[in-house]
């Protein structure tokens, strides 16, 4: 545990121990969700505990749904960021090797735009996106996502919504400055 020698005091490290025992399962599992790869989750989980050494000073009780969100987001940010570094690497190998093999043309996302999607994701309103995530990467029903955030469900639907109509937007925004740029209006 590298990680307790970062933080300053007893108490601090003590919470550090508390919360790395009872979350760690659970970011290993939305870890998971995102990379599909044993070890890139439990590098993204490690990324995550050193991001929380930096704050832990923030987290208040242990045991508290605001910290539980936070550690879920924590988590599902160093996933991203670490998919996001590794994306580009595989996407570039494959590419290459489709290319070799085929004839014709090969279709892809372009990584400039797939990143922007990433970072419409990363940077929603927290309660939104925490939602989102809840709901669309780690597969869970609206009423489960209500119970963990301690909401009701009406709610639940209603962030999904506002949360889509963001992403929509910012998407079409995206689509739109790329587009210009390729054209030369931009």
């Amino acid at each position: 545990m590298i990680n307790l020698m970062m933080i300053d005091t007893p108490e601090d490290k003590r919470k550090f121990v508390v919360l790395y025992e009872k979350y760690r399962h659970l970011m290993m599992k939305i870890t998971m969700d995102v990379l599909h790869d044993p070890y890139l989750a439990e590098d993204a989980v490690h990324n995550a505990f050193i991001s929380l050494t930096r704050n832990i000073d923030k987290v208040e009780e242990p045991d508290g749904i605001p910290t539980k969100l936070y550690l879920i987001a924590c988590a599902r940010n160093a996933a991203i960021d670490l998919y996001r570094k590794r994306s580009s690497q595989v996407k570039k190998e494959t590419l290459l090797e489709e290319a070799a093999e085929k004839d014709g043309y090969v279709t892809y996302i372009d990584s400039e735009l797939e990143n922007g999607i990433l970072d419409i994701l990363k940077n929603l309103p927290l309660k939104y996106r925490d939602v989102f995530m809840l709901k669309y990467v780690n597969h869970m029903e609206n009423q489960e996502i209500a119970e963990v955030c301690g909401i009701l469900e009406g709610t639940v639907r209603q962030r999904i919504a506002r949360g889509k109509v963001m992403i929509e937007r910012k998407i079409k925004e995206m689509e739109e400055n790329l587009n210009g740029e390729n054209t030369g209006n931009g």
